[in-house]
């Protein structure tokens, strides 16, 4: 049985931040656009939280993780 997405989520700090990008993890902004634009991590794919079940599949790779962040994990 395939574990669920859920299941594979985990909160990770600054240096789980740096490990999984060394593993060439995808950054996803969910911040609304206008707060995208006044301040994201550089190279960050934006992705509305309100669009992120829609668009996500479409744009991020499968093979690799991805860190979902907002500006409160700024």
């Amino acid at each position: 049985m395939q574990a669920s997405p859920a299941e594979e989520m985990e909160t990770v700090d600054h240096r789980g931040v740096l490990r999984l990008q060394d593993q060439r993890a995808q950054v996803v902004d969910v911040l609304p656009t206008h707060e995208y634009g006044a301040a994201h991590i550089r190279g960050a794919i934006h992705i509305p939280l309100a669009r992120i079940l829609g668009e996500a599949l479409a744009r991020l790779t499968r093979e690799f993780p991805v860190i979902l962040y907002c500006r409160d994990s700024l």
